[in-house]
């Protein structure tokens, strides 16, 4: 087992945010470089968590590039040997998709993408749609087993089965012949499907879902077409991540249709809000309303609810009482207030006069939800054309919300909204119009049956084993890339990670990992290192029995 230590500093000098890039690189470069060093001696298990750490501090602290051709290949390489001398069955290509197979790292309790997968299915009757959970942690949210079952499919957990990651890609391999497409809503750093479906010619289509088109992530290799939720993303998908136009699609997010059960006035009073008071509500998890330049969300506001004393700013997200936003609702009597990220959100969405999107990460599926209720959007881009992902530009909303240029222009369209009645509901029933009629079905389940026929017209991916030197992917430092970290970063340890990681590896891989940690002392204390010796399908059946 090869472990990536710390990476030298071989990536310039450079000073500021393009120096922290080419360093991000230089760290994402050496796991690469150790990767492909275990494929070349035989360590299947080495190339394997190197590539998904790799991803993984790419993914974290952005490295100038969105997808690895090195990396693919390899895994695609890997796929391609696990079945030995016993090929899989060849899978027929179908030109109508009535057996959806949905393949997922893991279901999150609350976010976007575990809801939209089970509106997803919901939406789609005519079908019979499965889920393949590979690394799935704790319970299957409700709504989700509803839906599946609703749908006539069943739900396989991978890791609970004995053994690792590889026997999991071959179980996967295996129960993809009994279906006619796969949509993949992977974790950017996940290689078991990579490995799963490394040769089109032994499964169904595999139709990759963008849901993550703002980070870099692996499969660009195995894709037979890529689904974009954003026009923005289409762009990424083409100039970024080599994806051919016949192959880069572009499906609009779903979200649930909304009723009222109260009127704006009434949901107010619920929330203890005056019934002349215009109110502003923002809807997203907490880590989208991260302080930059050294100003909190709530400051930003301070100014424009002074000059609007019947103003009010709610904020769904950062929790009751963030210490760093106590000064700014002291600067106005408390007419900023914030609560913990919550699914029960209709309560805020019916009582909003205006919906502000979050800053500096924005919520699209928020301002989705937002506009059903008919609440004018607004939002905040700074950046130029090329920064286009970080902004909001989604199908519903592009051309309906109401875009900022700078925080002047924010503060006035928020002055002019809290001013104009009519100006305000003008605008919120145009974003209302849009919504509904592209992102809820029935207009949702057209596009839907769009992307399966175009899908469907592809020819095969073609992709010969070890066809073709790979070109080394080198960073870019575009506004985009400069700007990208201060935005989307974190700062989790690769070493947690790999513990994370480790226990999915087989038996010699995992062993010789854990014993690496142990020579680094990387272990929390000895109940850590205990725990970290069991491996994953043996946790997940004492913890997650059903």
């Amino acid at each position: 087992m090869m472990l990536q230590g710390a990476p030298p500093q071989t990536m310039a000098e450079a000073e500021g945010e393009a120096g922290r890039v080419l360093r991000n690189f230089g760290q994402y470069n050496a796991y690469v470089e150790a990767a492909l060093t275990c494929s070349a001696t035989g360590d299947v298990a080495g190339a394997c968590l190197n590539a998904a750490i790799a991803a993984t501090v790419a993914t974290s602290r952005h490295c100038g590039v969105f997808a690895s051709p090195r990396l693919d290949r390899m895994l695609i390489d890997i796929g391609r040997r696990l079945d030995g001398d016993t090929p899989s069955p060849a899978s027929e290509h179908r030109l109508r998709y009535r057996k959806v197979l949905h393949v997922c790292t893991q279901l999150a309790p609350t976010g976007g993408l575990t809801r939209m997968i089970s509106r997803w299915i919901d939406a789609d009757p005519e079908r019979t749609n499965s889920v393949a959970l590979t690394q799935h942690r704790g319970p299957i949210p409700l709504h989700f087993s509803q839906a599946v079952a609703n749908s006539g499919g069943q739900i396989h957990e991978l890791n609970h089965a004995p053994h690792h990651q590889i026997d999991w890609a071959r179980s996967l391999r295996r129960l993809s012949q009994d279906f006619d497409v796969v949509i993949l809503h992977m974790h950017c750093e996940d290689v078991v499907p990579i490995l799963a479906f490394a040769d089109p010619s032994k499964c169904p289509p595999v139709l990759l879902l963008n849901h993550a088109d703002h980070l870099f992530w692996l499969g660009t290799g195995i894709a037979h077409a890529v689904i974009n939720l954003r026009d923005a993303a289409t762009d990424i998908s083409a100039t970024r991540r080599g994806v051919p136009p016949q192959r880069n699609l572009l499906l609009p997010t779903i979200v649930d249709p909304v009723t009222r059960t109260r009127s704006r006035e009434a949901a107010k009073a619920a929330l203890g809000v005056p019934p002349e008071d215009i109110l502003l509500v923002s809807v997203a998890r907490a880590a989208k309303y991260r302080n930059l330049d050294g100003l909190t969300f709530a400051d930003r506001h301070v100014e424009l609810l002074k000059r609007h004393p019947r103003a009010r700013l709610l904020v769904v997200g950062p929790g009751d009482d963030p210490e760093d936003w106590r000064g700014a609702k002291a600067a106005v009597d408390g007419r900023i207030t914030s609560v913990a990220e919550t699914e029960t959100v209709r309560p805020y969405f019916e009582a909003a006069d205006i919906y502000v999107d979050s800053y500096p990460f924005v919520s699209s599926t928020s301002m989705m939800e937002a506009a059903q209720y008919g609440a004018p959007l607004v939002t905040v881009f700074l950046k130029s054309s090329v920064a286009r992902i970080i902004g909001i530009n989604h199908v519903g909303l592009d051309g309906t919300s109401l875009v900022a240029r700078s925080f002047a222009e924010y503060d006035a369209l928020l002055s002019r909204l809290i001013e104009d009645e009519t100006f305000r509901r003008s605008h919120g029933d145009r974003a209302q119009h849009a919504v509904e009629a592209v992102h809820t079905p029935p207009g949702w389940c057209e596009r839907l049956e769009d992307i399966y026929q175009q899908s469907a017209r592809l020819p095969l991916l073609d992709l010969p084993p070890g066809a073709g030197a790979i070109t080394a992917e080198r960073p870019e430092l575009t506004e985009l890339d400069l700007c990208h970290e201060g935005i989307f970063g974190n700062d989790r340890p690769e070493t947690e990670a790999i513990k994370g990681y480790m226990p999915m590896l087989s038996l010699r891989g995992h062993l010789g990992t854990w014993t690496e940690l142990l020579r680094r002392s990387e272990f929390h204390g000895v109940r850590e290192a205990l725990i970290l010796l069991w491996p994953e399908w043996m946790r997940r059946a004492i913890k997650d029995r059903r």
